[in-house]
């Protein structure tokens, strides 16, 4: 298994140029703070449902995959929520601040499958690599979209009041674009050119906007502080290393298919930064975004270390 390190270094490049692009916008004063609850509507409720809703529908039809992709699915549904609950408790053992606690829990649990995810795992395994991630995926979305948006919600001072509209987020745009993918999917129906051109052009604003807005919230924290935040640390710690090595350990013990590629992907995709739409799910269900943003920049610094490793592991 080779791994072709431009693929993986073009993309962290490209990540940080887009956030350093949201940022420069924010605090040159081009682009307002406040503009951000309108920039994250957009991404949350039009162009993100399009990204999850093309990204498989488009995917070639194959009975072979489905059985390692049925796996693949079910173990993301027992990983995440089985990282979020552990997380929840190294929380408290790390002394993690109260008001903080929600996000950090947040950010150790889920991953930027999409936009670092997909292009890492076909660069390290083929096209059968990306469909099991793009598969993967789809469990991401559950959780990420339900217990993760709960999760950030504790952090918000109305949660105890009940003033969280939980139906909300459990039948939110991105959730119902979920089903419908595997509707069409499953169900072979072709989309026609008038309806998937338009649906790929929002589709593609999805992850400039959310690096961007990455940006306009780093902005706005205060930079001295950046590196000295030790929640951020401590949670750059768990998902980047003690995570993916303890899952990859999991896989070669028991492992969960014939086809080894199955394990390989999933702990590539867990290997992968906290999820770019953080930030986002934050300025939507009251998280901590500073300190969201302070997590997420130094998330994104240290996979430069923490990701060749884990493709080495991998090897």
């Amino acid at each position: 298994m080779n791994l072709d390190f431009f693929v993986v270094m073009s993309n962290l490049v490209s990540l940080f140029v887009l956030i350093a692009a949201g940022y420069a916008a924010s605090r040159s004063g081009l682009v307002k703070h406040e503009a951000m609850t309108h920039f994250s509507a957009l991404l949350m409720k039009i162009t993100l449902p399009c990204t999850i809703f093309i990204s498989l529908v488009q995917k070639e039809y194959d009975p072979a995959f489905i059985n390692d992709s049925i796996i693949i699915i079910i173990a993301g549904l027992i990983v995440f929520p089985a990282m979020l609950y552990i997380s929840r408790y190294l929380a408290v053992l790390f002394r993690v601040k109260e008001g903080t606690r929600g996000v950090w829990t947040f950010v150790c649990t889920f991953t930027n499958s999409g936009f670092m995810g997909f292009p890492i795992a076909l660069a390290l395994f083929g096209p059968e690599g990306l469909v099991l991630a793009v598969m993967l995926n789809i469990a991401f979305n559950m959780s990420v979209f339900t217990l993760g948006a709960l999760e950030l919600s504790r952090d918000n001072p109305n949660h105890d009041s009940g003033k969280l509209d939980k139906k909300a987020i459990i039948f939110s745009s991105v959730n119902i674009s979920i089903l419908l993918s595997l509707i069409f999917y499953f169900g072979r129906i072709n989309l026609p050119a008038m309806i998937s051109i338009p649906v790929n052009m929002l589709s593609n604003i999805t992850t400039p906007l959310s690096m961007f807005l990455i940006g306009m919230a780093l902005a706005n924290s205060n930079a001295s502080e950046l590196f000295r935040d030790k929640d951020a640390w401590s949670s750059t710690l768990m998902k980047l290393f003690v995570f993916p090595a303890v899952l990859a350990l999991i896989m070669k013990v028991i492992p969960i298919s014939a086809n080894p590629l199955v394990g390989a992907v999933l702990v590539l995709v867990v290997a992968m930064p906290a999820p770019s739409i953080t930030v986002m799910l934050c300025e939507m269900y009251g998280g901590n975004l500073d300190f969201a943003a302070k997590a997420m920049f130094i998330h994104n610094l240290l996979c430069l270390v923490s990701i060749p490793l884990v493709c080495m592991l991998l090897s």
